[in-house]
């Protein structure tokens, strides 16, 4: 996939360049609100900027002599980006799940922090003007959610499309459905609503929900079907997240589709985190409310490490403990402890930030235009500054929805506990293009002694399979990234379209 990036290097006689002498990423709305980045090369000095939440995602690295930005980690390192893997940062995404800060799997390429301005002349300046913590809203409920409602009208407002031919992705939750009901309020109808299929073990209910949405409010619903097997999405979504995400292979149908029909979208990122009590849970309360970074970080990782500890070579292990992943991530969580909603705050900042946004600003970063109506700086704002009691009964999003409009009130929601019946069948054909690719190239990331005989049961036992979901991912991931910190620049492959390997001489089979 074409890419945008750019690469200097300084020399005895001078500077080198290769890639695009400027660069505008997303959209402005108004002056300085909207998802945005840009850079500028003027001959002798870089210089780049982004918007306050960071979140589109655009990556930096840095060395003595060279530095390089473009959205795709895998560009940089066909540049020459050095390869040496962060051991901390992977340390924590093994068993969160997610990058935190600017981390990526990478110790010299950085995510661009927010509110950031970089310059480069030979030597790498970055300035960064930080998170404030809001302080808490002093409004009672009923107040909070008339000014939900107000500020969130304003917001689609400012992002009225300017297409008539745009398209909603529509699921069965709450962020897409407020977004359509307040722009069919303005007057704007969608040339058609598209809803994903999920791989399983997750259920249809977005599907059933989302069409139950549309035949009410007579609208056009495309539905998009997932491939029977996720082993070529999840060989294609690493590479395009960069290594970044353990999740959004499911995604990538609707990613192929909405490309090809090139019109602006919408999407719901940060509603359900800033006001529906997304993550706020008994356990969570308990854990944050005891105000223990160490603590809170040892809670947070719970990954199956008996199975981690098979999966990983013994050296890469001790290199990822899980002490260093608790003290890395226990001085994240230490910033985000002040605040109103300290849970609201670390998600955000974090698993938003840097893997949702992965979805609106990375896989679909080409569109024309993609909207982030929660993401308003006074809608953000509000929302940001709501006491974690506001949220913690998860109905404050579903009562400013049946406030704001009353004659839709009626539709359901999806019932997210709804699984698939038919998740053992795919994990086998999984661990069969697994096996071969283990087989063609082995990795240095991954444990064979430990993988081999799990991958065969798959093979022969369904109830074995059901549950090899999570560490055949894993071990499709690590393989991945082990061939990426193997392969000379050059033969670093850089297109994600179906059947696009890692890596030019990396012996997957398509």
């Amino acid at each position: 996939m074409d890419t945008p990036y750019c690469f200097a290097r300084r020399r005895a006689a001078g500077f080198s360049f290769e890639g695009s002498t400027s660069c505008t990423l997303g959209q402005r709305v108004g002056d300085a609100d909207g998802i945005w980045a840009w850079w500028s090369w003027d001959g002798a000095q870089l210089t780049a900027a982004n918007e306050r939440y960071g979140l589109y995602p655009l990556y930096c690295y840095s060395a003595p002599d060279a530095v390089g930005l473009s959205t795709s980690i895998p560009r940089l390192i066909a540049l020459g980006a050095d390869t040496a893997l962060d051991y901390g940062a992977l340390a924590v995404f093994l068993r969160l799940g997610f990058f935190i800060g600017d981390d990526t799997p990478f110790r010299h390429i950085r995510a661009v922090p927010p509110a950031a301005s970089l310059g480069w002349d030979g030597t790498l300046r970055l300035h960064c003007s930080g998170r404030a913590a809001p302080r808490p809203a002093a409004m009672r409920r009923h107040a909070v959610v008339d000014a939900y409602i107000d500020l969130f009208r304003q917001s689609i407002a400012r992002r009225a499309p300017q297409d008539k031919e745009w398209i909603m992705p529509l699921s069965g939750g709450r962020d897409s459905r407020h977004i359509l009901f307040e722009l069919l309020r303005q007057g704007h109808r969608p040339a058609l609503c598209l809803t994903t299929e999920h791989f399983p073990p997750r259920g249809a209910e977005d599907v059933r929900v989302a069409g139950v949405l549309a035949r009410e409010l007579g609208l056009s619903h495309v539905v998009l079907p997932q491939p029977s097997c996720r082993f070529e999405a999840e060989l294609r979504k690493n590479l395009l997240t960069g290594f970044c995400s353990d999740e959004h292979a499911w995604y990538l149908a609707a990613m192929d589709y909405l490309k090809r029909q090139g019109r602006p979208v919408y999407d719901g990122i940060g509603g359900d985190v800033l006001s529906a009590g997304l993550f706020v849970s008994p356990r969570s309360l308990a854990l944050f409310g005891s105000c223990d970074p160490h603590a809170i970080a040892n809670g947070l990782l719970d990954a199956d490490e008996e199975a981690l500890a098979g999966l990983l070579p013994a050296q890469l292990l001790r290199r990822m403990s899980r002490e260093l992943a608790v003290e890395h991530l226990g001085a994240e969580v230490a910033r985000h402890l002040d605040g109103p909603n300290p849970i609201a705050s670390f998600y955000f900042w974090n698993r938003t930030r840097r893997e949702i946004a992965l979805v609106p600003y990375g896989l679909l970063g080409g569109l024309p235009q993609v909207h982030a109506p929660y993401l308003d700086h006074a809608l953000f704002d509000l929302l940001a500054s709501l006491p974690l009691a506001m949220v913690a009964d998860h109905t404050l999003h579903s009562e400013a929805i049946a406030r704001a409009y009353p004659e839709w009130a009626h539709l359901p929601y999806e019932n997210k506990q709804a699984l698939s019946p038919s998740a053992a069948a795919l994990d086998a054909r999984f661990a069969r293009r697994l096996a071969r690719s283990l087989l063609a190239r082995p990795s240095p990331l991954v444990r064979g002694g430990f993988l081999w005989p799990r991958l065969l049961g798959c093979l022969a036992s369904e109830r074995v399979a059901s549950g090899s979901g999570w560490y055949a991912s894993l071990a499709l991931y690590l393989h991945q990234l082990g061939v990426q910190t193997q392969t000379p620049p050059a033969k670093v492959a850089l297109r994600a379209e179906p059947g696009a390997l890692t890596s030019s001489r990396s012996g997957i089979p398509s």
